[in-house]
């Protein structure tokens, strides 16, 4: 990129910070995903004023707006250098220039103390403040995505930036050892990168799924079997009670991938003597209806939708991206998952539409 685009504001590849070297390492990744959004969103150094990312919506503007934009966000942020983390949401502004308005709203995430993620959008017909609560809820939902995205690259980054330079500051005078465990220390943090990257591309996949007849018990018979040691260690048991000569049209490895989340979560919050009971509910002209039900903890009410969004945890060690690429996965095999509140209100209950027909 390259290219002096405004009086005052550089877009470069890419600097000196781990953040910046992260996105030029994984651009083909970040770019497909961050493209496919219906919104600008744009990466910046805000200390030496330069863009070191901006997605496709955001080239989709004018030049002249694209000016008028950075050189807003830019100011925005000088006045604005010391808030905390989040600011202020929504932010709606008004740009009249050559007879023509535009108007756009954006949210600022301060990542570092250098770096800013930004996302935009047009709004040139009513004001940022929507309408519906339903967009609002859009959009501080992507928020949220977008801070958690930022905190889990942000931390292993930081882990690398320091390893590196105490390396680098001690290399001549540390013993072997002290300088192996901090290259291995900085491995184990790469490896955690892109562990995280990998669940996110599961999360954006637009992988066509492969439909073939499967037999339904079988295939929960498999995932069982995988679980069969950790089930036995924590004294629970799991009970698969389809009949066998029931089957479905689905994704085989999609929906093995489903089950393996669902046992997964299981197994985090059950304790020694819960159980896990997986049974079909009913069957119609199109779908087959399992369930999958334990007796732990219920979940709360308020959280039955939420735990399908991206992140979304009540786990210490979970990293609440299981259920949503399960949801993904059902829509895109023309089934659906969905919690629902047991009618006994002990423990879990999910609801799979599985095609049948």
């Amino acid at each position: 990129m390259n290219v002096k685009e405004n009086k005052d504001i550089d877009f470069k590849d890419t600097g000196d910070s781990p953040m910046e070297q992260f996105f030029l390492k994984n651009n083909t990744e970040i770019k497909e995903i961050l493209d496919g959004l219906s919104m600008g969103v744009i990466f910046l150094n805000q200390t030496e004023r330069y863009v070191f990312f901006a997605n496709k919506y955001f080239y989709s503007t004018s030049k002249k707006v694209r000016d008028e934009i950075l050189s807003v966000i830019f100011e925005f942020l000088e006045k604005n250098m010391d808030k905390p983390t989040q600011l202020k949401r929504n932010q709606e502004v008004i740009i009249s220039k050559d007879g023509e308005e535009f108007k756009f709203g954006f949210t600022v995430h301060r990542i570092t103390r250098d770096i800013d993620g930004i996302f935009f959008t047009e709004n040139t017909s009513r004001t940022i403040y929507f309408e519906s609560k339903q967009k609002n809820q859009f959009y501080d939902g992507l928020s949220e995505l977008v801070g958690e995205i930022a905190h889990e690259i942000g931390n292993p980054l930081s882990g690398i930036s320091v390893s590196l330079q105490l390396l680098t500051q001690h290399l001549s005078e540390w013993p072997l050892e002290k300088i192996k465990s901090h290259i291995e220390r900085s491995i184990t943090e790469i490896n955690r990168l892109a562990e995280f990257l990998k669940r996110i591309r599961e999360v954006s996949n637009r992988d066509k799924v492969s439909i073939t007849e499967t037999n339904l018990k079988e295939i929960i018979d498999k995932v069982i079997l995988q679980f069969e040691t950790r089930l036995k260690l924590k004294k629970i048991s799991c009970r698969n009670m389809v009949d066998k000569n029931i089957t479905v049209l689905v994704d085989e490895s999609a929906f093995h991938r489903i089950l393996l989340n669902l046992l997964n979560n299981s197994l985090r919050i059950l304790s020694a003597g819960n159980k896990i009971k997986i049974c079909v509910e009913g069957i119609s002209n199109l779908y087959v209806t399992l369930v999958y039900k334990n007796d732990g903890e219920p979940i709360p009410e308020e959280f039955m939708e939420k735990i399908f969004s991206p992140f979304f945890t009540t786990s210490d060690n979970g990293d609440g991206l299981g259920l949503a690429i399960s949801q993904k996965l059902m829509t895109r095999m023309g089934g659906s998952i969905r919690a629902v509140l047991p009618k006994d209100r002990i423990g879990a209950k999910f609801l799979l539409h599985i095609p049948y027909d």
